[in-house]
């Protein structure tokens, strides 16, 4: 036997003397009482006729010590943590790399997941050598990152804390220098290269499985106001499937002979059916006329499915509307060509001396112009006039180097600014608001201290460009009818959701709110520039910081993930299994380690001892 929490010379001395201070306490005896009573007659008569001891008597003092001692020892020696180690008294290191990647959640045909498989053979594996030993558990996603090597409980603990992660890289882990034995536990889709010292202990087993391994939504090129979802669905099982598809989403209108019960109560569904081969990869589109602005999901289902995980997808359908713009400006052809061939827009063409406050849009365009109050919809201005809602301007600046844009930002998608030029213009604060609150602007083009595009949502979007287009070459380049679009969609939410897969989500907006579909708040931790979440699931997540939304759609969505079959272990690995051996200690009722039972004994022991009492067989 050995002591996880003592050392033996630590655990023998704790023995020791709680063996002793219980023979103390039992040998002392506590001070007479004295007590005045009106006459001794009867007490000095008592006395005289008092008993000596017999053998019973000592025999009950000694049964009560024996209790009493077995109380004490099971009670230290369960604070050692004592375990019993292998008959042969060989020290054993030993470490487990579990692999707890994607595929990992996949459900055997005894209906435990591999996973689930892995923690048991973890468990058997830790459960050998000596109780001196050194123990470690280690997972490729880095959850459990390599540390120092510790007692097996530690290592237990360890392996109770780990899951499944569906996303991130799932690798071998580095791990330090050790003359112990190494294994690794895994299904051998995900992760290939190990080391090679490394024993392979396999959990995998055919499984069915088909999964969607693509999944997105966007507007058609010809009509932008159209949207089209593309799927596509992978058959990774080793077996033809029949697959059933499922769209669904808000019902853009009712026809006047459908009921509200066929209808799903606003919901509408597509549905579709195909028949993959092994390892066969087909792709669908939907026509999404019929769908209104929200959430869209798709479901597939085949016979026997193993891995629900990747059956779900989300997105997100933008707004299908006409956008009604004003345009106030004293004459710009780039501008009012561009506007009248946008299909999402509505224009309404205005000069300054025709503006005035309270005039309806859904968004405004100002072109060297700006009204004294701010606007009350999102606005785009070019070279605006000073306005007390403006950040003043500081001074005029000649021909702004144009080296530094945030190409990560929506409004530069697909926009290329390496040969803008711009003669002239106006040098503003990088300040949100005119007063000095708010914090700083995004700078989208320039830097601070020549901002030539900003954008601020205080509290409505607003984007201004610092220099009009006749100052420069930017109504010239490709990439302007593009920004232009960038801009409306920027400004009026359009934007199709984010993607992300499981796992570690990023969302560029800093310190947003969180929310799923039902809107359960997600635990967020706000960076500098952007809001970090976990997901552990498929879902549609909504970012939220005042007026600004942010949608992240997180889908599986990975031939990778989905191909529960693509293992790289050969037949020995996948058909062998841990072999008893002496050195194994197997778990019993009572746990890896004896503590419980001894308390449990304790427990026992000290109800015996109350019972004996008060029956008067102890003292």
């Amino acid at each position: 036997m050995s002591f996880l929490s003592l050392s033996p010379a630590m655990a023998g001395l704790l023995l020791a003397a709680t063996t002793a201070s219980v023979i103390v306490l039992y040998w002392l005896k506590p001070p007479p009482k004295r007590v005045v009573v009106p006459s001794s007659l009867l007490w000095s008569r008592l006395l005289r006729e008092k008993k000596k001891k017999t053998f019973l008597d000592r025999l009950r003092w000694w049964i009560s010590l024996m209790i009493a001692i077995a109380i004490g020892l099971s009670v230290a020696t369960a604070l050692g943590r004592p375990e019993i180690g292998s008959g042969d008294n060989e020290i054993r290191d030993i470490t487990v790399v579990i692999d707890n990647s994607a595929t990992m959640a996949t459900r055997s045909s005894d209906g435990y997941t591999r996973w689930q498989h892995a923690v048991a053979k973890a468990r058997e594996l830790l459960g050998r050598g000596s109780g001196s030993g050194k123990f470690l558990v280690v997972d490729t996603a880095g959850q459990a990152p390599p540390i120092e090597a510790s007692d097996r409980g530690s290592a237990l603990d360890i392996l109770d804390g780990l899951s499944v992660s569906l996303g991130g890289e799932s690798q071998f882990p580095m791990l330090p220098p050790s003359d112990g034995e190494l294994y690794f536990i895994s299904d051998g889709v995900m992760v290939d290269e190990i080391m090679p010292e490394a024993t392979v202990v396999s959990v995998f087993e055919e499984a069915a499985n088909v999964g969607i391994t693509a999944f997105e939504i966007r507007s058609v090129p010809a009509s932008p106001l159209e949207y089209q979802a593309f799927l596509e669905v992978t058959n990774a099982s080793l077996q033809p499937k029949d697959v059933s598809i499922q769209l669904s989403g808000l019902r853009a209108q009712k026809n006047e002979d459908e009921s509200d019960a066929q209808s799903g109560g606003g919901l509408l569904t597509q549905q579709d059916s195909i028949t993959l081969q092994p390892g066969e990869s087909q792709a669908r589109e939907f026509s999404l006329s019929s769908f209104n602005r929200g959430p869209v999901k798709v479901t597939v289902t085949g016979d026997a499915d193993a891995f629900p995980v990747d059956d779900e997808a989300f997105s997100f359908l933008p707004v299908r509307n006409p956008t009604v713009v004003v345009l106030v400006s004293p004459g710009s052809v780039y501008l009012e060509s561009l506007l009248l061939i946008e299909p999402r827009v509505m224009l309404d063409f205005k000069t300054p001396q025709e503006y005035a406050d309270g005039v309806p849009a859904d968004m405004y365009i100002f072109d060297r112009f700006a009204p004294i109050t701010p606007p009350p919809a999102p606005a785009l201005l070019f070279l605006p006039p000073d306005v007390p809602w403006l950040t003043p301007i500081l001074e005029i600046i000649n021909s702004p180097e144009v080296d530094d844009w945030d190409a990560t930002h929506p409004l530069l998608d697909f926009v290329s600014l390496q040969d803008l030029r711009v003669d002239r213009a106006a040098r503003v604060s990088p300040l949100v608001s005119s007063d000095g609150s708010g914090g700083l602007v995004d700078i989208i083009v320039g830097s601070p201290n020549a901002p030539l595009i900003i954008a601020t949502e205080n509290p409505q979007k607003v984007i201004r460009v610092s220099f009009a287009l006749e100052d420069s070459n930017l109504p010239l380049q490709p990439g302007f009818p593009i920004f232009i679009s960038n801009a409306l969609s920027w400004m009026m939410d359009e934007q199709t959701a984010l993607t992300s897969i499981p796992g570690r989500v990023e969302v560029p907006l800093p310190a947003a709110s969180v929310r799923d579909l039902e809107g359960n708040e997600a635990t967020t931790w706000p960076l500098a520039d952007r809001t970090v979440f976990v997901a552990d699931e498929p879902g549609l997540y909504t970012a939220t910081r005042g007026p600004r939304r942010l949608r992240v759609a997180v889908n599986l969505a990975n031939r990778e993930r989905s191909g529960v079959n693509a293992t790289s272990f050969g037949p020995n690995e996948q058909t062998g299994s841990i072999s008893q051996s002496a050195g194994v200690v197997q778990p019993s009722g009572w746990g890896d380690e004896l503590w419980v039972l001894l308390l449990t004994i304790a427990a026992v022991l000290v109800i015996a001892e109350w019972f004996t009492y008060h029956r008067r067989l102890t003292v």
